[in-house]
């Protein structure tokens, strides 16, 4: 008897349709996306690269399935005596905050790339350590008289190692540093025509924070009564405190300053007939900006610009004559430019 073969037809049509059942269960049982990480990443040349930390990420999570994002800034930057710092920065989902320093680049990158990874899935981290193999100059072959440790207990699970902690943020070391600066000195203010001299100072340094202390000296300024060739020479010596808060911190950091400054203004007489020596003390306060550029660590170049309102203003004038030599302004400008040591 002939059998057509559309009599199979009965038999194949079950089975494509569970098939055709099966294929949204195995959709569903599709591992799910590894988590979706936003890497910020800022270091200079000699570091890795941000696919080289992405990767080291991706190695301790392994086959890890936590899916919620994360955003993540990582910056490292070398700092006044040539170390290395790291700011770590998670933005989300929990905010947290890590530094570390150090000398070697790799390491510091890998222990950033570690803390990511446990601020992700801490227990995929541990599986993955557990499973890495051991060192080759860890493995040695037992000898023949050690005895074999015994096998797990059926029905308990092998006993889990704890996740291996992120390295501790170091402190910084040196949260407070001293320097000294010598500078040339443009004295506009409590002078009668520009002069010029120097300053020498020194002081301390915290964060955003400076304190300075300095001495100058302004040597040789003249000044005249109108018309007439009697007059006097003047020279400057101060002493000055400033104090500076700094808004902007690189590549030169930029202070805001203020100051307190007292100066001793001595006039000697010049084409008078009878000579003259006089010492006046007046206090200013002051204004200003001072820039600081580290060109090679320790030391820098600095430079400062300060408006000066002197609160007294003494006349200076010559006896039997009459007009004036010198009186201060109101306000005028002091600025200076030098280097610094830091220490």
């Amino acid at each position: 008897m002939h059998v057509s073969r559309w009599a199979h037809a009965p038999s194949i049509l079950p089975a494509l349709i569970v098939a055709a059942g099966l294929l949204p269960a195995r959709a569903l049982a599709a591992p799910a996306e590894p988590r979706a990480i936003d890497l910020r990443w800022e270091a200079p040349d000699g570091c890795p690269p941000v696919d080289e930390v992405r990767n080291e990420i991706a190695r301790l999570l392994g086959t890890s399935e936590q899916r919620q994002p994360i955003e993540v800034e990582i910056a490292i930057a070398r700092e006044r005596d040539e170390r290395l710092r790291l700011d770590l920065r998670i933005r989300a989902p929990a905010p947290g905050e890590r530094v570390i320093h150090g000398d070697d680049c790799a390491s510091m990158s890998r222990a950033a790339a570690l803390i990511v990874a446990m601020s992700i899935d801490p227990d995929a981290v541990a599986r993955n350590a557990a499973a890495q193999p051991a060192p080759p100059q860890a493995i040695a072959a037992p000898a023949a008289s050690a005895p074999r440790p015994p096998p797990p207990a059926r029905g308990r699970a092998p006993r889990r190692p704890p996740p291996a902690a992120p390295p501790p943020s170091a402190a910084n070391e040196r949260d407070v540093e001293g320097a000294l600066w010598v500078s040339a000195q443009l004295e506009q203010a409590l002078v009668p025509t520009i002069g010029v001299g120097l300053a020498v100072g020194g002081g301390i340094r915290s964060g955003w924070f400076r304190a300075d202390g300095a001495a100058g000296v302004v040597p040789s300024s003249s000044s005249h009564i109108a018309g007439l060739a009697a007059g006097a020479e003047f020279r400057l010596w101060f002493l000055e405190v400033d104090a500076c808060a700094r808004p902007l911190g690189r590549p030169i950091r930029v202070y805001v300053c203020a100051l307190g400054r007292q100066h001793w203004l001595r006039s000697k007489g010049r084409e008078v007939d009878e000579p003259f020596t006089l010492t006046t003390p007046i206090f200013a306060a002051g204004l200003g900006t001072l820039l600081e550029w580290r060109v090679a660590a320790p030391v820098s170049i600095e430079g400062a610009l300060h408006a000066v309102v002197p609160l007294t203003r003494p006349r200076f004038v010559v006896e039997n004559l009459e007009g004036t030599v010198y009186r201060p302004p109101a306000a005028g400008l002091s600025a200076r430019l030098g280097l610094a040591l830091a220490f």
